[in-house]
């Protein structure tokens, strides 16, 4: 076993997957993992002036960051379009940071 919540969710998922787990086993496992999942990206979503976003981190994380500053998130192949009321529409995706400057949402790209 891994150190991180991630590498522990990765753990219980690949053993729930195995032949011999019974049903209810796999369902506690399969649980235990989304779980842990959730609490990563939770953890990473909780600075209200930044959010990176990565290809672990759940689909509803980023969405509700950017609706806490007035944007629509919306999740589509590969990232997110975000858009408040007649702006310009911004389009992130795994490996960008959004950052927020008490006005507006803007895209840092990644390297």
């Amino acid at each position: 076993m891994s150190g991180t919540l991630l590498d522990l969710a990765w753990d219980y998922e690949c053993e729930a997957v195995g032949l011999l787990v019974w049903q209810r086993d796999r369902r506690a496992l399969l649980e235990s993992a989304r779980l842990f999942r959730r609490m990563v990206c939770n953890r990473e979503a909780v600075d209200p002036g930044r959010i990176a976003i990565t290809w672990t981190m759940l689909i509803d994380i980023p969405q509700r960051w950017c609706h806490q500053h007035g944007y629509r998130a919306v999740a589509g192949h590969g990232g997110y379009v975000i858009q408040r009321g007649d702006e310009a529409m911004i389009v992130a995706g795994p490996g960008d940071t959004l950052l927020w400057d008490g006005q507006r949402i803007t895209v840092e790209r990644e390297s």
